[in-house]
């Protein structure tokens, strides 16, 4: 039975095992138990991937320097973070050994495990932050190195109210955050007008998929202000005082993927960076798309756009 030697202890009973050009372990898949001695405790790596909702992913994998890069582990387990103690089946860490991220539940999704299987078996994990006090079932949770939290995912069933440099506002998906605690950025759950320093826009972004909550349609910077906001509504009016040239910015469309009849909507972001504000929809326009705000005339229209989930099913 091959074995190798970690810094947390021997791994025994490997399936498959892959190592870096130096000759140390990067990562391995066990099918046997094993015990590894953290500073979070004993963790046990997956071993057994007999059962359905068992992703096809690797036990345990390392740095180069032997530090514990990720886990996955055989059960889910209560594991101390500096926010308290939290359910965990998949960790990632920083190289220092830091929790980079923490999973409560890591199911592989199927016809015969499905989404609302997997979010039936969540608990609801209670956040005490600047956008207020929380307690929601979460997909992922995603430190800063020192152990602020950068951001949280939530499941696509739920929406949260937060307060936000704004007012409070119903959040999807996820919100992040600066180093010291303060917001940085959340997904509106439905359009919301915003107001901004070229006028009320009305902020959504069609296109957000759910994936994590690391970045967000509506941004704000350290201080509080809108740094950044995506609308899929609205159409900006620019006219250039100086020069009288008139520019107009809004969402465009483009043919299904998935259903060939209808068209997706490519939602607007709108940038401010000091005097400037800036436009684009996922790729540049072919005409200026900066200008200097207070140089400029904008007139916003809002636009009845219908927008409806190509996933009936999703939770």
């Amino acid at each position: 039975m091959k074995q190798v030697n970690t810094k947390y202890g021997i791994l025994r009973g490997i399936s498959s095992i892959e190592y870096y050009s130096g000759g140390s372990v990067k990562e391995c898949t066990l099918n046997t138990i094993n015990k590894l001695k953290s500073p979070y405790g004993v963790l046990i790596p997956k071993y057994n991937y007999g059962i359905s909702r068992s992703k096809n992913t690797v036990s345990v994998s390392f740095y180069e320097n032997g530090n514990l890069k990720s886990i996955y582990l055989e059960n889910q387990i209560k594991i101390k973070t500096s926010i308290g103690i939290l359910p965990a089946e998949f960790i990632t860490f920083y190289d220092n050994g830091d929790i980079k991220r923490l999973f409560p539940l890591n199911g592989k999704i199927t016809a015969y495990w499905t989404e609302q299987d997997e979010y039936k078996m969540a608990e609801g994990i209670e956040f005490n932050l600047a956008i207020g006090k929380i307690k929601e079932k979460v997909i992922s949770i995603y430190f800063y190195e020192g152990g602020n939290i950068k951001s949280i995912t939530f499941w696509r069933k739920n929406s949260v109210i937060i307060r936000t440099p704004i007012g409070d506002a119903f959040a999807r998906i996820g919100t992040a955050f600066y180093p010291d605690g303060k917001l940085k950025s959340f997904e509106p759950k439905k359009n919301m007008d915003v107001n901004t320093k070229i006028g009320v826009i009305r902020a959504f972004d069609t296109e957000a998929l759910g994936i994590h909550g690391d970045s967000n349609s509506l941004v704000f910077s350290k201080e509080g202000e809108i740094s950044s906001i995506v609308t899929s509504t609205d159409r900006i009016e620019v006219l250039n005082r100086k020069s009288g040239e008139k520019q107009v910015y809004r969402p465009l469309l483009k043919r299904s993927i998935i259903d060939e009849n209808s068209m997706d909507i490519i939602p607007l972001r709108i940038e401010f960076q000091g005097d400037k504000v800036k436009f684009r929809n996922g790729f540049q326009h072919k005409f200026p798309c900066e200008c200097v705000l207070n140089e400029c005339d904008f007139k916003i229209k809002h636009l009845k756009l219908e927008y409806s989930s190509p996933c009936s099913s999703c939770i």
